[in-house]
């Protein structure tokens, strides 16, 4: 008997997600973006497009954390695990609609512009910019074609759930729509197996 599996959609379950995640070195990878790239302060206000089941939580400080994400069974577990560190929306990037604009001093997506087409792209850097503050900033966090790339690593990309892998040229074209200051980095050494990402820094000035 031949077993079809598709691992794309046994990672959308949110324990198996991330149980995935620890070994690659998914929290590996979340606490150094914490650290080197989102770098929040406690007591700022932060919106996670993209949350999943919250995960980003176990490196934050103390903040006023707002977590979204498309997948009901995501935003269960968040809440279940960590409705006590912050709040929790079932939305997605089209038609979402933030009561309070400008109110943000921070707005992060991680692991989520590769699953979106251009034009979800550009409603989702519509929110950023209308949640954030004056200089608030927003920062992303997605796997990256590069030149000459590690073969294990394009291998990975090819077979991600999100099918909209971009080079850093692409993602960078896609924020300046919106943001007039776009710095981007490539980085190969946060997951413990060989992947690239790149991490976008933008903001209005």
């Amino acid at each position: 008997m031949q077993l079809n599996l598709d691992p794309r959609k046994v990672l959308s379950h949110p324990i198996v997600y991330t149980t995935y995640q620890k070994i690659v070195g998914g929290y590996r990878a979340r606490k150094l973006f914490v650290e080197n790239n989102v770098k929040i302060k406690p007591g700022q206000k932060i919106l996670d497009i993209g949350c999943g089941p919250g995960d980003i939580l176990e490196f934050l400080p103390d903040v006023d954390y707002t977590g979204i994400d498309l997948d009901e069974n995501y935003i269960a577990q968040a809440k279940k695990k960590y409705g006590q560190k912050g709040h929790f929306k079932c939305a997605g990037v089209d038609g979402l609609d933030l009561k309070n604009n400008n109110t943000f001093d921070i707005v992060i997506s991680a692991g989520v512009l590769h699953h979106l087409t251009d034009e979800q792209c550009f409603n989702l850097f519509k929110i950023a910019v209308k949640a954030l503050k004056p200089n608030g900033r927003f920062i992303s966090f997605d796997g990256c074609y590069i030149p000459n790339q590690n073969k294990i690593s394009e291998y990975f990309l090819k077979k991600d759930r999100g099918q909209y892998v971009r080079n850093q040229a692409e993602y960078e074209r896609l924020s300046k729509t919106y943001f007039n200051s776009v710095k981007s980095t490539i980085d190969e050494s946060y997951f413990y197996i060989p992947y690239t990402s790149i991490i976008m820094d933008c903001k209005n000035n």
